[in-house]
């Protein structure tokens, strides 16, 4: 029996990873490449072990990339590289691959309708690995009235609020639930991260932002939940694990993924409160902008320079969000195409740049 085909566009990061481990647990998958950035010890690690045949370096002329992906034409790619260099790469996974596996929120932050214009097209498949928007997919139908997005808060989600800007990265990187990369974990205590989300959910459902309810749930178990029309409520829990979005897109519609453990429900108290706009600023900035891709481009922009310069002890915490707000209103600008959309995402980051400097 032939074995269905992977490539995976950031297989050193935290969900490709994780990929590689779920695709060796289940069978029946070949890993014919993969990318990584600067990791290429891990990288050799994940060859050597799981028999990955080819890696490739992610330089900043991806047309390598482009390259190997027209050649292997692999059944599935899964994004799940950072930065506004997926979305491109997305468009062209679409093109060539009958299913796009996608992490990388950019990609639909920045430019969802070309995503969805590429999907209908050429009558593709994409499925989101995001644990919420997993979730979403899994309990949405025709009488969906609105849906709920759940966040853990993040790493300061209980320190009070004039101490944080003394927060140092290493208390922002202790998240509470998840074990993620850097920028996300520090998107997860701006809950910049769940701005994102919030445009995600728009595009991959087609629901406006005022439909879109975020709350904060410590316990991490309720990802999502859809509200319908006759008033009933679904919600769908689990544990905080990746490998099981991970799965579920990899073998949809079928479960093939066996965990075989669940949330021990007699012990479970599940708290939700609303989202305070004092605490998280910038996660705020996704609804006043959800219709505008070229401040959609500069949110996504600001947001990885100002966590880059934090993580460098560069700026203070409670600076992220200042930046992301005036470099936000400084770009103005028509995205028509991707084309466009590559010169707002340059001149947001020479304007972040240049509030950084204004400080």
């Amino acid at each position: 029996m032939d074995k269905t085909t992977v490539v995976i566009l950031g297989i050193t990061g935290s969900i490709g990873i994780q990929a590689v481990e779920v695709i060796n647990k289940i069978g029946g998958y070949e890993i014919l490449a993969g990318t990584y950035h600067s990791n290429k010890e891990m990288a050799d690690h994940l060859s050597r072990n799981f028999n990955i045949r080819k890696l490739l370096k992610m330089q900043e002329n991806y047309e390598e990339i482009f390259e190997e992906l027209e050649r292997l034409k692999p059944e599935i790619t899964i994004v799940a590289i950072p930065g506004f260099v997926s979305l491109p790469v997305t468009l062209k996974a679409i093109d060539l691959s009958n299913r796009v596996l996608l992490a990388s929120k950019e990609a639909l932050v920045c430019g969802g309708w070309l995503v969805r214009k590429a999907l209908a097209e050429k009558s593709k498949q994409l499925l989101p690995i995001d644990s919420e928007h997993s979730a979403l997919m899994q309990l949405y139908e025709e009488s969906v009235q609105k849906v709920l997005l759940t966040s853990s808060g993040g790493a300061l989600r209980d320190w009070k609020l004039e101490q944080l800007q003394n927060a140092k990265p290493e208390d922002v990187l202790k998240h509470p639930v998840w074990k993620m990369g850097k920028r996300i974990t520090v998107d997860s205590a701006t809950m910049v991260n769940k701005g994102f989300e919030v445009l995600e959910a728009y595009e991959l459902f087609g629901l406006e932002v005022s439909k879109i309810q975020v709350l904060i749930h410590k316990e991490g178990l309720v990802h999502a939940a859809v509200f319908l029309k006759d008033g009933t409520v679904k919600m769908h829990m689990g544990f905080a694990d990746m490998r099981v979005p991970i799965a579920y897109a990899l073998t949809y519609p079928k479960r093939e993924y066996a965990k075989l453990e669940w949330p021990d429900l007699s012990k479970s108290d599940l708290s939700f409160c609303e989202v305070d706009q004092n605490r998280y600023p910038a996660f705020h900035i996704a609804y006043e902008i959800w219709e505008d891709y070229a401040k959609r481009t500069a949110y996504n922009a600001a947001d990885e320079i100002a966590v880059e310069w934090f993580l460098k002890e560069k700026i203070k915490f409670t600076d992220i969000p200042k930046v992301i707000e005036k470099t936000v209103s400084k770009i103005n600008g028509q995205a028509r195409d991707l084309k466009d959309l590559a010169e707002i995402d340059k001149s947001a980051r020479k304007a972040t740049l240049e509030v950084i400097e204004c400080l």
